[in-house]
């Protein structure tokens, strides 16, 4: 969803769409997720304000959704939960000990969540990446230190006038536009 309605999401409506990506899968259950949620028409503005590219003429995007959520990972909760004596020796109090990092994998299962959730609930979302004036707007939000922005979703009511948009629409037709699923069997000792 990339136009929203102005009207804003009810309180009990964001709160269980919040409340499902507290559901996610977490590394060692180490809970390095932060949700930090810029709600009403002036902090939306701001972030796009905060955000905006000087290279380009016109803002990312003047959609106003009702809310737009920074998801945040927290590498440090990690190293720290597997420095636990229950955890210990295993190598993954240290960075380079996790061949990916689960910091931001628990992120993105988090934001599936939250995203199937405002589907459930009719709330029109947008998944993004933030590229430019990250470092401003967390230190200008005060979110501590160590914290990376994995990406943002902006929520809101649709637009009546909403219809599909994005990379999808716009990359040239292919006769896969999604790829399908395989149902034969891996030979034996083999994964598909």
């Amino acid at each position: 969803v990339r136009r929203f309605d102005p009207r804003p999401l009810l309180a009990e409506v964001l709160d269980r769409i919040l409340h499902s990506a507290t559901r996610a899968p977490s590394g060692g259950f180490s809970q390095g997720l932060d949700l930090l949620v810029l709600e009403g028409g002036d902090a939306v503005r701001g972030f796009w304000r905060a955000t905006a590219d000087p290279r380009f003429d016109k803002p990312y995007s003047t959609a106003e959704p009702s809310a737009i959520v920074l998801v945040l990972s927290d590498k440090q909760a990690y190293l720290d939960r597997y420095g636990a004596p229950d955890k210990a020796g295993l190598g993954m109090d240290v960075e380079a000990g996790w061949p990916v990092p689960y910091w931001d994998m628990d992120a993105a299962m988090a934001v599936m969540l939250l995203l199937l959730t405002a589907t459930d609930e009719g709330v029109g979302a947008w998944w993004f990446g933030v590229f430019h004036g990250v470092e401003a707007l967390l230190r200008d939000l005060g979110v501590p230190e160590g914290r990376r922005l994995v990406g943002a979703v902006a929520l809101g009511w649709p637009a009546a006038d909403d219809r599909p948009g994005g990379s999808a629409r716009t990359r040239a037709p292919s006769p896969r536009s999604r790829r399908s699923v395989s149902t034969t069997a891996a030979p034996r000792g083999e994964s598909r």
